[in-house]
């Protein structure tokens, strides 16, 4: 098998408003992940459960390489509503046929060395088997997880997830989740209480930062974009996978930081991740030149020498 990217988390069906309107679509942040990562990257894996009811199967047949086990209990399914600052307020939440993507949902033969295991937010208890298994298999996979903060507030969730950042590569939270997790009110006593390989934590609009080998690195965003924002749903999920799949191609930190903030922020151009579906870019730098597309002629030069300094 080739150098594989496997997301391994929920499927959903959402319904999401904001003050551009109401819509019903495709979600979850294993589909959003999946889908960021195949603009960049070409293997990419997918697995995940759906109920019978699933109404939006045509897009998982994107992926050739896809475990979605169908279950006797509805899909995944989120309604959220977000104010005029894009602050979200889940107004129903069920779970349903994602309770079935477990360990043994994994094919043994997707478990090599050179394939780099994403898993997302779901039961910190439950990724923690999956983690095991995968290590029981192949140990030297690469491994990402990122979390939810409501899994932070269960003491006994809590455990497992600090177990997890001892055990993985990346660990990718924002920054009111590394906060919650080392249980601290400042962001520096955070980098310093949690443990592992590469500690990622992002913070909106200011970017990123990247603590690995006990080092932590400062990575901005780039500003001035300017572009009309029309549905935030997704953009954590949709950050996390252009991260791993840049990191894949280039094992930059930087340029993946970068292009990760960049593709998030195109995907949130549109509804859902309809953006993201019609790109596919052939190098990392085609990213940077595909937004300047968007902006004006005055800004290109210095943003393609940034891309090709770093």
């Amino acid at each position: 098998m080739s150098s594989r990217i496997v997301f391994i988390g929920h499927v959903s069906m959402d319904k999401v408003k904001n003050i551009y309107g109401e819509r019903e679509q495709p979600g979850g942040a294993a589909l959003y992940a999946a889908i960021a990562a195949k603009t960049l990257y070409e293997d990419v894996g997918i697995i995940s459960a759906i109920g019978k009811d699933y109404k939006y199967k045509d897009v998982l047949k994107i992926f050739s390489n896809r475990v979605i086990k169908e279950v006797k209990v509805p899909s995944t399914y989120f309604e959220i509503n977000y104010d005029e600052k894009w602050n979200a307020n889940y107004v129903k939440a069920r779970i349903g046929a994602g309770r079935y993507v477990k360990a043994e949902t994994i094919p043994v033969n997707w478990m090599t060395r050179k394939t780099l295991f994403h898993i997302a937010p779901m039961t910190p208890s439950k990724v923690e088997r999956i983690i095991d298994k995968i290590k029981r298999y192949t140990p030297k996979s690469m491994i990402s997880v990122n979390s939810w903060d409501g899994y932070m507030k269960d003491g006994k969730q809590r455990k497992h997830l600090i177990s997890i950042m001892g055990k993985v590569d990346i660990m990718v939270l924002n920054e009111s989740e590394a906060k919650l997790l080392a249980r601290t009110d400042t962001l520096t006593q955070a980098l310093n209480l949690l443990k592992c390989k590469m500690l990622v934590v992002t913070l909106g609009s200011l970017g990123a930062i990247v603590k690995i080998n006990g080092e932590s690195i400062m990575i901005p965003a780039l500003t001035g974009m300017n572009l009309r924002i029309m549905d935030t749903t997704g953009a954590g999920d949709t950050w996390c996978g252009a991260f791993l799949a840049a990191y894949k191609i280039t094992g930059d930190v930087t340029k993946s930081t970068i292009t990760a903030s960049l593709i998030a922020t195109i995907k949130c151009t549109g509804w859902g991740f309809e953006e993201l579906l019609k790109l596919k870019f052939h190098s990392i730098d085609d990213v940077a030149k595909y937004v300047l597309k968007l902006k004006e002629k005055p800004k290109q030069r210095s943003l393609i020498e940034y891309f090709k300094r770093s």
